[in-house]
């Protein structure tokens, strides 16, 4: 449905949708969709569709062994949104400036593959 409509498309549909807000606190819970238990329902179509549209699907200790490179080509594959990015360097307490926002997925790339290098030296691997 994201894909045909896009994120802003798919939460209106489901904004619209019939159904309740209980269920989708269950849609939300199935998912571990970070959707607190007293949002709105708008702000649980946010966390649901946030969910669904997330396409990083390695962990941030698997990113960390990748290389600047291959992190490069990786993000090119799975085409991250901004938000899912900065989750990402927030995780690991960078934030990126303005320059950095512009090239975005090179700067998650270098920071990402710098620190796991940095903990791969510490731990003699």
């Amino acid at each position: 449905m994201i894909e045909w409509l896009g994120e802003e498309g798919a939460k209106a549909g489901l904004e619209r949708s019939r159904y309740t807000v209980k269920e989708l606190r269950m849609i939300a819970g199935e998912l571990n969709a970070n959707a607190p238990t007293k949002a709105a329902r708008k702000d649980i179509v946010s966390a649901i569709i946030s969910k669904v549209d997330q396409r990083i699907d390695k962990s941030v200790q698997e990113l960390l062994t990748m290389s600047s490179g291959d992190l490069l080509l990786y993000f090119e594959q799975v085409r991250p949104n901004k938000a899912e990015l900065l989750t990402i360097l927030g995780d690991l307490d960078f934030h990126p400036g303005s320059e950095a926002q512009k090239s975005l997925y090179k700067y998650a790339a270098r920071q990402i593959a710098e620190t796991g290098m940095f903990q791969r030296v510490a731990s003699g691997s």
